[in-house]
């Protein structure tokens, strides 16, 4: 009976030290991950405390609306941040070209045209066109913009904005250089102003009749809806999702790449926490985007407001090789002049 209780009492401490030790250890392999980021991280405080609520990790978050890629590009031999979370292809893009990134692996909840070996996807965005509601349109496509019944009826942002540029880059890849050229000039000819503003000031000026038509992306429509200051303007201007009759609306991202090495295991699990099932649910209810993961729909509003659209399939890393070529065109045409 001596014997039993000293082997129970001994078994008791070894259970006691081995909890310990996994406590410890838990605690010791928890990792602060740096982000840098050009979101405001209030759009994705629901998915940092849930992240680090189940891991025990912390997230630094080092937002900036501007300088940001410049500044990854001059550290990157000390890198200071381990992430770079970005608004748009563009950015990703341009710290790839500076080689300052590291391979990431394969993501089987994003679709093959959604990610390269140096970046990934997070959200999809969709660059629709507003339209008045005496135009009474159900279908319209990019192409569109140019015909001669829209002269002086157009309004858009800078034609050098980074979603611009991924519009204009998708149509050199569906059509060509030489296309986009002839469209671009007419497109600006169908401008009733020169470029200014944001997306949503497109928008207003088709409530205050400046303009009929604008391009911008689909989330301004629930941003508009929810401010009562703006929308108003929406009860005469409706989002069309285009080129429903071929090759479908074109979709911009928010994506991620990890740039420090050093702490690249604790990035990759963060990677794969924010393309999770539920991580996927957070972002499309609270940010009015569409989920990457082909498993997670889209929001109850967003998926009513897109009423299954088509998307554009084409590789963004294919649109995204056309940038140069598109900037070289607007310069050309002295577009936002």
């Amino acid at each position: 009976m001596k014997y039993k209780s000293i082997i129970l009492l001994t078994s008791s401490i070894l259970i006691v030290l081995t909890s310990m030790y996994v406590a410890l250890t838990k605690a010791y392999a928890s990792e602060t991950i740096k982000v840098y980021s050009e979101r405001q991280p209030f759009l994705i405080e629901p998915l940092i405390k849930e992240y680090e609520k189940s891991t025990g990790n912390k997230i630094e978050w080092i937002f900036s609306k501007k300088g940001l890629v410049q500044k990854t590009i001059l550290e990157k031999s000390r890198p200071v941040a381990d992430i770079f979370l970005s608004s748009d292809i563009a950015r990703l893009v341009d710290i790839t070209e500076a080689e300052a990134n590291f391979d990431i692996p394969f993501q089987k909840n994003v679709p093959e045209n959604l990610q390269s070996k140096n970046w990934t996807s997070l959200t999809m965005r969709a660059r629709v066109i507003y339209a008045h509601n005496d135009l009474n349109l159900n279908n319209i496509s990019y192409e569109d913009l140019v015909l001669p019944e829209y002269k002086n009826r157009v309004c858009t942002r800078s034609g050098y904005h980074p979603y611009n540029i991924s519009l204009f880059s998708s149509l050199i890849a569906h059509h060509g250089e030489e296309w986009f050229e002839d469209y671009v000039i007419k497109l600006k000819a169908n401008l009733a102003r020169k470029p200014q503003g944001n997306d949503r000031d497109q928008v207003k000026a088709i409530y205050a009749g400046v303009c009929d038509l604008s391009i911008g992306n689909h989330y301004y429509y629930f941003k508009m809806l929810d401010d009562p200051n703006q929308i108003v303007w929406l009860d005469k201007v409706s989002p069309i999702f285009p080129n429903q009759d071929n090759y479908g609306t074109h979709v911009n991202i928010s994506g991620i790449s990890i740039i420090n090495d050093e702490n690249y295991d604790a990035s990759v699990d963060f990677l794969d926490f924010l393309l999770s099932d539920e991580a996927q649910k957070i972002y499309a209810n609270d940010n009015n985007e569409f989920p990457v993961n082909p498993n997670v729909s889209a929001s109850e509003r967003v998926q009513k407001l897109a009423n299954n659209a088509k998307f554009d399939s084409t590789s963004l890393e294919e649109i995204a090789s056309n940038r140069k070529a598109v900037l070289d065109i607007l310069n050309k045409i002295n577009f936002d002049g």
